[in-house]
């Protein structure tokens, strides 16, 4: 029951984002490690495109489920069930050596995923605290 709750739909995408930020500071901690090697490629997440494509699902045609062994799909949007990619980028290159780490755009990315991360545990604590209140009855 607590599950189709709103607060519980938000917490569960919060969750979605506190993990793709986390992996988003593991790619960006990596291609900084890696500024220095030659030919080594950068590589970034994914997470915001496939989140946009999940929430403009709705109105697209359905399927009837009849047995619940059925795959359901279309319908209303589900962001709890998007997932981060990991893209590499093979295709530039920055400097001499084949490396295409920019140093400048890794810094802001980082300060910006940050920046998203601090949004989210903020969001997702409010969520806690007015569960909790709830739970006290207002008190």
């Amino acid at each position: 029951m607590l599950e189709a709750t709103h607060a519980m739909r938000t917490i569960d995408i919060c969750h979605k984002g506190l993990d793709t930020a986390m992996l988003r500071q593991r790619v960006i901690s990596d291609n900084i490690a890696n500024v220095n090697t030659p030919y080594f490629k950068k590589s970034h997440v994914t997470y915001e495109y496939y989140l946009q494509q999940a929430l403009h699902e709705k109105g697209k045609m359905t399927n009837k489920v009849t047995d619940p062994r059925h795959i359901v799909w279309g319908g209303e949007p589900d962001p709890t069930r998007v997932s981060a990619g990991l893209v590499i980028e093979p295709d530039t290159i920055y400097k001499n050596d084949g490396n295409n780490v920019d140093i400048n755009a890794e810094m802001t990315d980082l300060s910006k995923n940050t920046i998203q991360y601090e949004a989210i545990t903020t969001r997702i604590s409010a969520k806690f605290q007015l569960l909790n209140t709830v739970i006290k009855g207002g008190r």
